[in-house]
């Protein structure tokens, strides 16, 4: 062990109860002893990133070299970043500080979106920074950007990048977060072109650009660590609504359909009804949230949405509510249920309650005492725990093993990070169970099976699938093509044979992608 700062690092950890692992040391003095301070941490999900970024941050200090530090992270992680530093190595970071604040503090976590900002910008980049670390680094890969030329602008002698995905679509975002770490690698952007690509998705020699690679960029996959993540168990629970339920999905479907040949012709919008047709499967309370605003608003054919929500009016109890009420009774442990509205979550919570059960909620909307509340709260022994941001960044909940999708969201990469939420280290579980729920013959389940059997999204291992999810995302366009496919289907039968010939589109192209990833970055 080469870390100066180990022995006390290691008295903090067995403190606070850290369980951590060998590879996350070795890169942590890695980075600091071959690659100078300024690397990549590109470990699949879920495999500690973080406490990678937080010994580098100890070690440097440890020799004398940091004294400053600037975090950057996506919003609603920054109570996160300043909780694991605090916690797991006694670093206090001042969390979104502004003003005169932001002019005193030493140690920094702020989330980009505020960090780019006239005020905050001409503040961060006005200073020299000792270390800088960046979260969700992939927010980076186009240099052409607001957000890159802010993080180009920063002084800072130590760089850290932490992504899952340094590459999602072209070889060009590697010489993004390249030129940033290391400028002199890769050169100019022409040099990078002439010396390493023969397009943007063939390396000329993809050997050479590993080798380039291994000298800035530290990646630790699943399939070849000896790490102990609890095993998978996935179930799908397909439903049959109520009668009354099967009647408003129905008119919703078909209001939606008659309202996007309308829209269609003039170029209008149709977010908003993709929209109602999630709400639709996710509750009639959802539902009624929106048509209430809707009605009021211009643009829409009143006499059709006020019969559908007349009918959303009459449908108070939902089948899926039910059955998830049961589904909590019966695995008797704490269940995090990941939802996508907030009125679906707040309906699911009153029932639970209403049921017996403690059950708490967390939303985007919380302040960072709201909640460490909650945390509190369901670690004792709360049977409920609704999201409503499971699919993107935000808590681990890994003190539960038990995660219930309510309405899967069309993106792939959202419901792959609901399950990454309570499959991660850190679970103490020997197994994490997954209970997708849906209704027969609707839109959800549909999305469902194309996940499940096409894009086998809930049996593969999160961090190796993460980067072909995030190149599906962005050349397949998937929500793009289930709402075409949702919209002008004339019946379920056209609509089943369809999203068959989708799937069946996209396993093809996972494969391929799955291929240029092991070309770009090879087996490790």
């Amino acid at each position: 062990m080469d870390l100066q700062c180990w022995p006390q690092v290691r008295s903090i950890w067995e403190r606070a109860g850290v369980r951590y692992l060998g590879y996350q040391v070795e890169a942590a003095a890695r980075v600091v002893d071959e690659l100078g301070g300024r690397a990549i941490l590109a470990d699949e999900v879920g495999l500690g990133k973080t406490i990678e970024a937080g010994l580098v941050a100890r070690e440097l200090m440890a020799r004398g070299q940091v004294d400053t530090l600037l975090v950057l992270v996506p919003t609603p992680l920054v109570t996160q970043w300043a909780e694991e530093f605090h916690t797991k190595f006694e670093l206090p970071l001042a969390a979104n500080p502004r003003g005169a604040d932001l002019r005193r503090a030493r140690r920094v976590v702020i989330s980009l979106d505020l960090a780019k900002r006239d005020e905050q910008r001409r503040i961060l980049q006005g200073r020299p920074w000792d270390l800088v670390i960046v979260d969700e680094a992939h927010r980076l890969k186009n240099r052409n950007t607001q957000i890159h030329a802010f993080v180009r602008g920063l002084e800072s002698r130590y760089l850290l990048l932490l992504s899952a995905t340094p590459l999602q679509n072209d070889l060009t975002e590697l010489y993004s977060l390249v030129s940033l770490v290391r400028p002199d690698l890769f050169g100019s952007y022409s040099e990078f072109w002439r010396n390493f690509l023969l397009d943007k998705r063939t390396p000329k020699d993809p050997q050479q650009l590993r080798q380039v690679l291994s000298r800035v960029m530290i990646r630790n996959r699943r399939a070849e660590l000896d790490v102990p993540f609890p095993a998978r168990e996935v179930e799908l629970m397909a439903l049959e609504p109520f009668p009354e339920e099967r009647e408003l999905y129905r008119a919703v479907v078909a209001a939606v359909r008659q309202e996007y040949i309308g829209r269609r012709l003039y170029n209008g919008t149709v977010l908003p009804l993709l929209m109602l047709q999630r709400e639709v499967c996710s509750s009639s309370h959802a539902l009624r949230a929106t048509l209430d605003r809707l009605l009021g608003s211009d643009g829409w054919d009143r006499d059709v949405w006020k019969r559908v929500r007349d009918l959303a009016a009459g449908v108070e109890e939902n089948r899926k509510a039910m059955v998830l009420e049961q589904l909590v009774a019966d695995v008797d442990e704490p269940v995090v249920v990941f939802t996508e509205f907030r009125a679906t979550q707040e309906y699911l919570a009153r029932r639970l309650r209403r049921a017996g059960f403690e059950a708490v909620v967390y939303h985007g909307a919380m302040t960072r005492a709201e909640r460490d509340a909650v945390k509190s709260r369901f670690r004792p022994g709360a049977r409920g725990l609704g999201g409503t941001e499971g699919g993107g960044p935000g808590p681990h909940p890994q003190f539960s093993r038990n995660g219930a999708n309510y309405a899967p969201p069309g993106n792939p990469t959202r419901v792959g990070r609901a399950i990454g939420r309570v499959h991660r280290l850190g679970q103490a579980a020997e197994s994490v169970r997954v209970f997708n729920l849906c209704a027969r013959g609707t839109i959800e389940e549909y999305i469902l099976r194309l996940l499940d059997e096409k894009i086998n999204l809930f049996r593969q291992v999160i961090g190796e699938i993460d980067i072909i999810l995030r190149s599906l995302e962005r050349e397949k366009s998937i929500e793009a093509r289930i709402a075409e496919i949702a919209l002008t289907s004339r019946d379920d039968a056209e609509m089943a044979a369809r999203f068959e010939q989708f799937g069946n589109e996209l396993a093809a192209f996972m494969q391929r992608v799955r291929r240029r990833a092991l070309a770009w970055l090879g087996s490790g």
